[in-house]
């Protein structure tokens, strides 16, 4: 058989598996769907799965890598919780925007998704019982923690029941993907300050229009063929555009870390983290004190930072993560030790390690 046959014939080996792993997909939606059938009967809350994909550590190495496969089994998770369970989420920003695409890829398109202004929008969301659980950003790769954001989670009975972390990357995208005249650049007024440096160097006599969302920017560079987008990738491919430079922010690995905040805890999986604020009176000692609570049960302190308190001179706020869920007994112990060293004791939940 020549080359040629032989190429013909893998190609439809490939599209019989297509159809083979749709057809499994379809089989595994029926069963999420027995899953809310169930529970609606039942009267009860099914809960997800805690950690969906730990079953690719398990698997050989392959053709495909590890990471591939997560990315891949993270959509399929994804739709599979959104027919076990429909929700409504609320989510920080603009549509398009990177937390939208955050909720959307965690949640499933089914879920039924909230734009809101602020952090404390969102939570209020909750709050009044209007959405289930709420996305905000709340760790940068370039800037720390947004404390504004985990403060205002603190004045609420809220709590953190997951993590998601994700590339924060703009794209200049257009309908031609060509780099050709570029008359007009539109976007978000965030996303033009986020690839200010960029838009300056290399069209710096291109109009910058200012839209409300990522989403409108590229409708309205589909539209116009002298035109392109400061998007992120995946809302830019949804209206029909494409690349024209990769990675236009200024910065060019940023990493956002969300958080998943709700009112019901999270159930321990054996692999969490646990979040918590705390202040000190101002006395030599008390920070190795409450830090020596956590050293003597053996838990690892994975984060600390501090921050000065809105209003009070020279006194500061500590935000901490440690190993470990806040049922585990050595979390426990530690903590009812830390209440006792400290003047205020925030515990804003224990959510699973992200794979």
């Amino acid at each position: 058989m020549s080359e040629k046959g032989r190429l013909s014939e893998v190609r439809a080996q490939i599209a019989e598996l297509d159809r083979a792993v749709a057809r499994s997909l379809e089989e595994r939606a029926a069963l999420s769907k027995s899953i809310r059938s169930l529970a609606e009967a039942g009267g009860f809350v099914a809960e997800f799965d805690r950690d969906p994909l730990k079953f690719i550590d398990e698997l050989p190495e392959g053709p495909l890598s590890k990471d591939a496969l997560r990315a891949i089994f993270a959509q399929v998770t994804a739709a599979g919780r959104s027919l076990e369970r429909p929700i409504r989420v609320a989510y920080v920003g603009a549509t398009g925007g990177f937390c939208h695409l955050m909720a959307r890829l965690h949640f499933g398109t089914a879920a039924n998704l909230v734009e809101c202004a602020t952090v404390a929008d969102a939570l209020e969301e909750v709050k009044r019982q209007r959405s289930t659980l709420c996305v905000f950003p709340f760790e940068s790769s370039v800037d720390g923690l947004i404390l504004p954001a985990i403060f205002a989670l603190a004045e609420t009975d809220l709590v953190l029941v997951a993590e998601r972390t994700l590339p924060a990357m703009l794209n200049l995208m257009s309908a031609t993907g060509s780099a050709g005249p570029i008359e007009k650049i539109y976007g978000s007024s965030l996303s033009h300050a986020a690839s200010e440096r960029f838009r300056k160097r290399e069209y710096p006599r291109a109009e910058v229009l200012d839209v409300r969302s990522p989403s409108e920017a590229a409708k309205a560079a589909k539209g116009d063929p002298t035109s392109a987008a400061v998007v992120p990738e995946a809302t830019g491919r949804e209206a029909g555009l494409e690349i024209v430079k990769e990675s236009v922010g200024d910065e060019a690995d940023l990493r956002s870390r969300y958080g998943v905040v709700g009112a019901r805890p999270a159930s321990r999986t054996g692999s969490d983290t646990t979040a918590l604020l705390f202040s000190l009176d101002d006395a030599p000692g008390t920070l190795f004190q409450v830090l020596g609570h956590f050293a003597e049960r053996g838990i690892n302190l994975k984060k600390i930072q501090s921050r000065p308190v809105r209003g009070a001179s020279w006194d500061y706020i500590f935000y901490v993560e440690v190993a470990g869920h806040n049922t585990d007994r050595a979390v426990v112990t530690a903590l009812g030790a830390v209440k006792g060293s400290t003047k205020y004791l925030k515990l804003l939940g224990s959510f699973p390690n992200e794979s």
